[in-house]
């Protein structure tokens, strides 16, 4: 393990907004095109739209606790 730049820290943020952009769009597909039978779990898209709002709202690695 090693500490976090500055720059990783400043991209701390954009980076987990992605991230939980990437979740909440596939959860939101699965969970409107899985159709009945299908061997997949559907999972609630609403939790990665909170996760998203916070990382929107986060302003620097301070939010994170870091």
């Amino acid at each position: 393990m090693r500490p976090l730049s500055a720059e990783e820290r400043a991209a701390l943020p954009v980076l987990c907004q992605g991230a939980a952009l990437r979740f909440l769009l596939t959860r939101l597909f699965d969970w409107l095109n899985t159709s009945p039978g299908a061997l997949v779990t559907r999972k609630d898209p609403l939790e990665f739209l909170r996760r998203l709002r916070f990382h929107m709202a986060a302003r620097d690695e301070h939010a994170y606790g870091l």
